[in-house]
């Protein structure tokens, strides 16, 4: 039986949090542990994401729960159990740990930066307040972006935070993002003897006025902070960043992540309908240098769900092979070389990368702004689609996939 006394807090497993069940039953809570379902629907992080939020409200909605302790190990869960969270109207605190997401969530206020959080969490419960959605709003969002890419964090945060936003009914985040992004390059490699000395408070405090003073679940953000630690030092730093181009004609829009200094993403395409292909070729021996990986098919509506390209970007640092990569889905946070993704629309929505072939020279001037190819606009047109595998009309990943959101807004259900 419940005691009435103690605010129920939940705990998800497999989680970081699971180390802090004993502190919270020791500030007065009582943990209320769950774990996901082993079986969940195939498809790509937005998919997880969203199956995530649905299972999550369900169970937190049935047990009368007063807080939430959240932390997962993946970034798609967490931004998971956080949309449960703000469609529930839970007080939430998210455990620290060192990962982008993690920094970026510390940044929208949901991470208790010089407190335990699982105390937090207790009092959370207690008081009520405040709850995650009086925290979500147009400033912090914009915090959790900067810090968020600051600490290393890929396109992959751009959909969450969207799809947050969206739960949120924050209005503009995706044109916020195509502004912000640009201008907020990696700042410091987490693990540098840096982040080892200032952690994420450091970064924080290192990223200065480029922050709002938002509300956090500790009280402002900047109160939280010590004083801006000494300067990164050089090679501390990658220095990464993320390009927004559009082809103006076919209105297409592709998201750049490339080192500091480069200028363009071309080559001659080599086309790929799945990952699994791409792997293939690649382990087989068959790219060249001069080529350019196109990976079609991993959008909202094709992997469905926003397929992250792990295999394949494994495939290549197992190679030697620095190539380029234009896909519809996402690399992963730790690829390197230069990756064109989230290219929209996407091929199951008819867009132009499926229109791509062998041979077809591309070029994405990230100076200009433009994309560019070597066949004429008119004879791309004429091109049938490639047709991304149907799935069955049944079932969790093919309702998404009828109803997938493009991936700079969210990549959620419409």
């Amino acid at each position: 039986m419940r005691d009435c006394g103690k605010p129920r807090v939940f705990v998800p497993i497999p989680s970081e949090a699971l180390l802090y069940i004993g502190s919270i039953m020791e500030a007065g809570g009582e943990p209320m542990v769950f774990g996901l379902p082993m079986e969940r629907p195939f498809g790509g992080v937005a998919l997880r994401r969203e199956w995530v939020a649905d299972w999550a409200e369900t169970f937190c909605a049935n047990n009368k729960l007063d807080a939430l302790l959240l932390s997962a190990e993946e970034p798609a869960e967490l931004a998971g159990l956080l949309i449960a969270a703000l469609r529930l109207d839970l007080p939430v605190a998210v455990v620290p740990v060192r990962d982008p997401f993690a920094i970026a969530l510390a940044a929208l206020g949901g991470t208790p930066i010089a407190e335990d959080a699982a105390t937090i969490a207790v009092e959370l419960g207690k008081t009520g307040r405040p709850r995650l959605r009086e925290l979500v709003e147009g400033f912090s969002l914009a915090n959790a972006l900067r810090a968020g890419l600051a600490s290393g964090a890929g396109p992959e945060l751009l959909v969450h935070l969207a799809a947050i936003a969206r739960e949120a009914g924050v209005i503009g985040f995706p044109q916020m993002i195509r502004v912000l992004a640009p201008e907020s390059p990696k700042a410091v490699d987490l693990g540098s003897s840096w982040f080892d000395t200032y952690g994420t408070a450091g970064l924080l405090s290192h990223l200065g006025d480029a922050l709002h003073d938002t509300r956090t679940v500790t009280g402002r953000l900047k109160e939280a902070l010590p004083p801006a630690p000494p300067a990164l030092e050089d090679q501390e730093a990658a220095g990464s960043r993320l390009a927004f181009v559009r082809g103006r004609a076919s209105g297409t829009e592709v998201v750049c992540r490339t080192d500091s200094g480069v200028a363009e993403v071309s080559g001659h395409c080599r086309f790929f309908g799945l990952e699994e292909d791409a792997v293939r070729a690649v382990e087989g021996g068959g790219i060249e240098r001069s080529e350019l990986l196109v990976v079609a098919g991993c959008g909202p509506g094709g992997g469905p769900g926003l397929i992250r390209l792990d295999r394949l970007s494994g495939a290549l640092d197992v190679a030697g092979l620095a190539v380029p990569v234009l896909t519809d889905g996402l690399p992963p946070d730790d690829a390197t070389g230069a990756w064109a993704s989230l290219m929209t629309p996407d091929a199951a929505a008819g867009g132009v990368i499926a229109r791509l072939r062998d041979g077809d020279f591309l070029r994405i001037d990230l100076e200009k702004g433009l994309i560019r190819t070597g066949a004429a606009a008119e004879e791309i047109r004429r091109r049938e689609p490639f047709a991304s595998p149907v799935l069955s009309t049944y079932g969790y990943a093919a309702r998404y996939a009828r109803y997938a959101l493009p991936a700079l807004e969210g990549a959620g259900f419409r």
